[in-house]
């Protein structure tokens, strides 16, 4: 299994071909290395705007018929229409930890989405009361209104320890794989890189989960002294993009 990590500033696209995709800024459509006749084999992607008046827009998860969810990153989740008619903030998202990169961040739509309306999400989760305060980067679970209004059944599948004084580097993204579990990128704060070595923590780790938020036994660090379970990797710095390779 291969994941592929980007650390890039996203923008939102819509293709001329009728394709909506995500487009990295400064990537040129042929290179200096390409020669003319491979230049001319490339595709022409023309670029058009499609919605306007988002703030901080941070990812997108198409959920059918053209439309699309989107994450503000202040802690606002929009539905957009194929026509780029933006919907209002839907209610039911969590309190969000807003400030420096922090807040509401990576969503993607259940690959059942169409029976089951879930979606997950993730975002910088603040310390409740009493507990030292600070942030972390969290994992919840909802399920849609058909109406695509608000959020039901809401559920915190992960939160990542320790909570940390940081507006920085909350890694934040989400990839589901084809055995029911998700995967989710955690940074490691910036402030404390040393802990993106060791196992007793979740900064600096990609980890693995069930739906339900459990720990797949066959994570490679289960039943290892002093490892949290939920760990698939460490040693990461701030994973800002993943996604499964062609190969499975």
């Amino acid at each position: 299994m291969r994941l592929f990590f980007l650390q890039r500033k996203f923008f939102l696209y819509v293709a001329r071909m009728g394709l909506a995709c995500l487009g990295l800024a400064g990537i040129p459509t042929a290179t200096s290395a390409q020669t003319p006749a491979t230049a001319a084999m490339q595709p022409e992607i023309q670029p058009e705007i499609l919605v306007k008046g988002l703030e901080h827009p941070w990812a997108l998860a198409f959920i059918g018929d053209g439309r699309m969810l989107v994450t503000e990153r202040p802690g606002r989740l929009r539905l957009v229409q194929p026509d780029g008619a933006l919907g209002p903030s839907i209610a039911g998202v969590p309190k969000v930890d807003a400030g420096g990169q922090g807040g509401l961040l990576d969503v993607v739509a259940d690959s059942d989405f169409a029976r089951n309306r879930t979606i997950y999400f993730c975002y910088a989760e603040p310390a409740g009361s009493g507990a030292g305060g600070g942030n972390s980067t969290a994992l919840a679970s909802a399920r849609l209104s058909q109406d695509g209004r608000q959020l039901k059944q809401v559920k915190v599948l992960f939160s990542q320890r320790p909570k940390v004084r940081s507006s920085a580097h909350f890694g934040c993204r989400i990839v589901e794989n084809a055995d029911n579990t998700l995967f989710l990128t955690l940074g490691e704060r910036f402030s404390r890189p040393q802990d993106a070595q060791t196992l007793d923590n979740h900064l600096g780790k990609l980890v693995r989960l069930r739906k339900d938020g459990s720990v797949p036994q066959d994570n490679p660090f289960v039943g290892k002294k002093g490892a949290l379970p939920e760990i698939w990797s460490y040693g990461h710095r701030n994973m800002q993009g993943a996604t499964l390779g062609p190969d499975g």
